[in-house]
């Protein structure tokens, strides 16, 4: 079945025309491949091992203490989502090819990737104001009672992602043709321009600002010299870096979705060297799960006392089966 694109934005990689440069094209190709090489065999490995040995740790401490921590509970969360979009990051292992699906199963693809995108951003920002604002054990305002009722703040984070993912979802804008096949991404070529708006508003610039405006918060609690802030900073700093994580690696994947809709709304051409760009930003955005996995199984004092205990548990293993060993056998070797 052909190809139809709502959009008029083509891949220059899978559609030459006049306006392409076969030679482009082979050098885009090629640059592309040594990314996703470098991102599948470095970057996606150490992401799920870090995210599965934090997952691990902390329920482990859970059962061990019978109870959970205020930070692990979220951190477990974020680990579980980061490592949810790893997977989805699968869907470009096809690089510098792309899937070739019915709209309506990309339109499905990318609704359930953002309902994660939003929701891994949407756990920080609750973090953050936890950090801020969930430090008066005595008062009752509502970082307070957020903070007591773990379960009902993570599903209210949860619903406010799934809003915005089905938001999206309303404007791809392929409802007139679901069984056409499309070169599909996780936020598709030949969605809308008000789909590629929306994703940058809310799932970049807003939460942006209220980061920045949380941050800000943050600095002038530290210098009025609140010593519970600052303890607070020093116990939870794994949670101001992630954010730096995903603030750098989300800005360059949202430049170059703007980029996109500007060329939409202009009925310009995709050149090669845009397409490599853009499919190097897809790889940075997913970078950013990984990364952040690895600072809560290093950072996070629960996790790295964890893995600092096994391997000791390691080590006396097997320095223990070493001491063990009969004369004979030392004598053999």
């Amino acid at each position: 079945m052909a190809h139809r694109n709502t959009s008029r934005l083509f891949y220059p990689s899978q559609h030459l025309d006049h306006h392409t440069d076969i030679e482009d094209i082979i050098a885009s190709q090629n640059i592309i491949s040594r990314v996703m090489h470098s991102y599948f065999g470095i970057l996606v490995p150490l992401g799920l091992l870090s995210g599965m040995v934090s997952i691990g740790i902390i329920i482990w401490n859970k059962v061990k203490q019978q109870a959970l921590g205020h930070l692990d509970f979220y951190l477990l969360t974020l680990a579980i989502t980061d490592l949810t979009i790893i997977l989805y990051s699968f869907t470009a292992i096809t690089r510098p090819d792309y899937m070739e699906i019915s709209n309506l199963s990309c339109g499905a693809l990318a609704s359930l990737f953002n309902l994660n995108y939003f929701y891994s951003q949407s756990l920080l920002i609750l973090m953050l104001l936890l950090l801020i604002f969930g430090n008066k054990p005595n008062t009752n305002s509502l970082m307070t009672k957020a903070s007591k009722h773990r379960i009902m703040s993570v599903c209210f984070t949860l619903l406010l992602s799934l809003v915005l993912s089905l938001l999206t979802a309303a404007l791809i804008g392929t409802t007139g043709e679901l069984n056409d096949k499309t070169n599909c991404q996780l936020d598709p070529l030949n969605s809308t321009p008000e789909y590629d708006f929306v994703k940058f508003s809310f799932g970049f610039c807003l939460p942006s600002l209220l980061v920045l405006i949380l941050l800000v918060i943050l600095v002038v609690q530290l210098q009025s010299g609140n010593s519970g802030i600052k303890q607070k900073v020093q116990d939870e700093g794994v949670v101001l870096l992630d954010i730096s994580v995903m603030f750098l690696c989300r800005l360059f994947y949202n430049v170059m979705l703007l980029r996109r809709t500007l060329l939409k709304l202009q009925n310009l051409y995709l050149y090669p060297r845009e397409e490599l760009i853009l499919n190097i930003a897809e790889i940075v955005l997913f970078s950013g799960s990984c990364v952040s996995l690895m600072f809560t199984l290093t950072l996070h004092k629960p996790c790295r006392l964890g893995v600092w205990k096994a391997l000791q548990f390691i080590k006396k293993k097997c320095v223990g089966t070493h001491g063990t060993e009969t004369p004979e056998r030392l004598e053999i070797k």
